[in-house]
C-alpha cells in the first residue's frame, strides 16, 4: 500500500490509498491469532465501494470433508460511525449472508426462468453453518460518514475463495464453491 500512496497506478483513482492501507494496518493488528494452527487456513480480502474500505482475514477448517468458517475479523474504514451498533449488525450481517452465497449461492436459469424461484430449491446458509466468531472493528477518524451496508459483502467472496484455496490447492471461481466433489476429489 506504501507503494499505491506513493505511486498510484492511474491518474483518477476513486479510492484514497491511504485509507486503503489504514483499513488493512487495522485488520493486520486485530487479527493475529490462528496463524500458527496447520488445520486452519486463512483467507484475506479487501475491497473499496460507497467511498468505504472493508478488508476481512477468514479462518477455515476442514471438517469432515467440508468447510466450516470457524473465525472472520473485519476491519472497516466507513468514516465516523454513527451508529456503533447497527453498524457492526450490518457487517455481520453482510459476512454471514456473502459466505453463504460464496459457499451455496446458485441461480440457474432456463429459456430466461429461474430454475429456483423459492426457497425450498435455494439453499441458503444455516445459523449451524455461519461463523463461530465475528470481530468487527472501525477505523478510529473524523471523515464525514460513508457507505456501511454493501462494503462488508463483496471482500467476503474473496476471503473464502483464498482460505479454499490454502486448504485444498484448487482455485474457486464459480459459485457454489462448496461440493463434496470440490472439496474431497
Amino acid at each position: 500500500m506504501k507503494r499505491a500512496k506513493d505511486n498510484p497506478v492511474g491518474e483518477q483513482n476513486d479510492y484514497d490509498a491511504e485509507r486503503y492501507a489504514g483499513v488493512l494496518e487495522l485488520l493486520q493488528e486485530k487479527a493475529v491469532t490462528g496463524q500458527n494452527d496447520s488445520n486452519v487456513h486463512r483467507g484475506i480480502s479487501a475491497y473499496f465501494c460507497h467511498n468505504s474500505y472493508a478488508a476481512h482475514a477468514l479462518d477455515l477448517t476442514i471438517e469432515d470433508g467440508k468447510p466450516v468458517v470457524q473465525k472472520v475479523v473485519c476491519a472497516i474504514d466507513c468514516g465516523v460511525v454513527v451508529n456503533p451498533d447497527a453498524a457492526k449488525n450490518m457487517a455481520e450481517g453482510a459476512i454471514i449472508d456473502g459466505i453463504g452465497n460464496a459457499f451455496y449461492g446458485e441461480l440457474t436459469f432456463e429459456d430466461g426462468m429461474p430454475q429456483k424461484n423459492n426457497f425450498h430449491q435455494y439453499r441458503m446458509i444455516r445459523m449451524s453453518e455461519a461463523p463461530k466468531e465475528i470481530d468487527v472493528h472501525f477505523v478510529q477518524n473524523e471523515i464525514d460518514p460513508t457507505g456501511m451496508g454493501e462494503p462488508p459483502f463483496p471482500p467476503i467472496f474473496g476471503a473464502v475463495a483464498n482460505a479454499m484455496f490454502k486448504a485444498t490447492g484448487k482455485r474457486h471461481y464459480h459459485q457454489p464453491f462448496v461440493s463434496v466433489k470440490q472439496i474431497i476429489g
